[in-house]
């Protein structure tokens, strides 16, 4: 960073604390990946979806298990996948289980080749 008053650089360290954005855009924000099997950041490995019949793309459903126990969506059926929903959403981490899941992560900073080209 350049401070134009002493005329000098210095180097600065940054963090987002807050953002407002639509789901792509998290991921390119935290370089996580938000397609596939495993798209959402907290359930990871739980994250519900199901393949479309006629296509590669996929659904995620069981958003019904946010809502509050006897929340009356959680019993409709017909304007849903054919089923009630019982499941509760998972507990959020700690800030210590959140550290133990990045503490191994090497970050390198600035824009990087794509592979493939010279």
């Amino acid at each position: 960073m350049f401070d134009e008053f002493r005329n000098e650089t210095f180097q600065i360290c940054a963090m987002f604390f807050c953002t407002i954005n639509d789901f792509l855009a998290y991921g390119n924000l935290s370089d996580y990946c938000v397609k596939g099997h495993h798209a959402c950041p907290i359930y990871e490995e739980d994250t519900s979806y199901i393949q479309l019949k006629h296509g590669r793309k996929k659904v995620y459903n069981r958003h019904r298990r946010f809502l509050k126990p006897h929340h009356p969506y959680r019993r409709l059926k017909k304007v849903f996948n054919g089923s009630q929903e019982h499941e509760t959403a998972r507990i959020s981490l700690t800030g210590e289980q959140v550290f133990q899941q990045v503490q191994h992560l090497n970050t390198i900073f600035g824009k990087t080749q794509k592979k493939g080209k010279k």
